[in-house]
């Protein structure tokens, strides 16, 4: 089990994950190239790699103040 000082191996996963999947066009063929290149990988942590994604293109993009 991880500690606070030790990243979890799932997320290191998904890390390597969202590396993989940076620049697909959509969700589905991003979680699709996901389950071919790591079939033995649960979903949860293929779903993990695909939210850090949009997180990290949220973070990227400007600020639009309303």
């Amino acid at each position: 089990m991880g500690s606070a000082t030790e990243p979890s191996v799932g997320q290191d996963l998904a890390w390597s994950m969202v590396e993989r999947i940076t620049g697909t066009t959509s969700h589905a063929e991003a979680l699709r190239m996901l389950r071919s290149a790591y079939p033995e990988s649960p979903l949860t942590v293929r779903v993990l790699a695909l939210a850090l994604l949009s997180r990290r293109a949220a973070n990227n993009s400007p600020h639009i103040p309303r």
